[in-house]
C-alpha cells in the first residue's frame, strides 16, 4: 500500500491517550485513499490511515482512521488527543487532522 507520510502530533503535557492505539507506538502514519499521492509504502512502524470527510456546519472537516477494522469487542474508533500533519504541499488539509485511533 502506498500513500503520503504524516507525523503524529500529541500534547507534551498530557502524553498519549489513545489506549494503545497506533499513536501509542508509532511516530508517523501513511495516509492512503482516493486523491492521496501514492509515494511512500507502509510498514510496521508506519501504519496506514484513511481520511474521512464530513460536512459539519456547512464546511468539510477531515478526520483520520486506521484502515484496520476496530476489534469486535471494542467500541468504534474515537479521538484520543492526537493529530496528523505534514508540511508536504500535497497534505489534504490546511490544518492538522484529528487521528481517531482510540478504542475502549
Amino acid at each position: 500500500m502506498k500513500g503520503l507520510l504524516a507525523s503524529i502530533l500529541e500534547s507534551k503535557n498530557i502524553g498519549n491517550c489513545s489506549n494503545n492505539g497506533i499513536s501509542s507506538r508509532c511516530k508517523r502514519v501513511l495516509i492512503v485513499g482516493e486523491g492521496i499521492p501514492e509515494i511512500f509504502e507502509s510498514n510496521e512502524d508506519t501504519p496506514s490511515v484513511r481520511i474521512v470527510k464530513r460536512d459539519l456546519h456547512g464546511g468539510i472537516y477531515l478526520t483520520a482512521y486506521p484502515i484496520e477494522p476496530c476489534p469486535s469487542n471494542r467500541t468504534g474508533y474515537m479521538m484520543g488527543g492526537t493529530f496528523i500533519w505534514s508540511s508536504d504541499s500535497r497534505f489534504p488539509a490546511k490544518y492538522p487532522i484529528p487521528l481517531h485511533d482510540r478504542t475502549e
